[in-house]
């Protein structure tokens, strides 16, 4: 499979040793094209939302 104008968005969470604070980060990139193998697993859902 084959995509183009992909945007890749990583969220990550970091929490601090000492006020059990999380931290929120996210990094976006973007690639024009992106070729995917047939074997990938590819996960397209939104976020998770607190209090389902």
């Amino acid at each position: 499979m084959i995509l183009g104008e992909v945007e890749e968005t990583i969220t990550s969470v970091e929490i601090d040793d000492e006020t059990l604070e999380e931290m929120i980060r996210t990094t976006k990139r973007q690639v024009p094209l992106l070729f995917i193998r047939g074997d990938g697993v590819i996960l397209v859902s939104p976020p998770a939302r607190a209090g389902w």
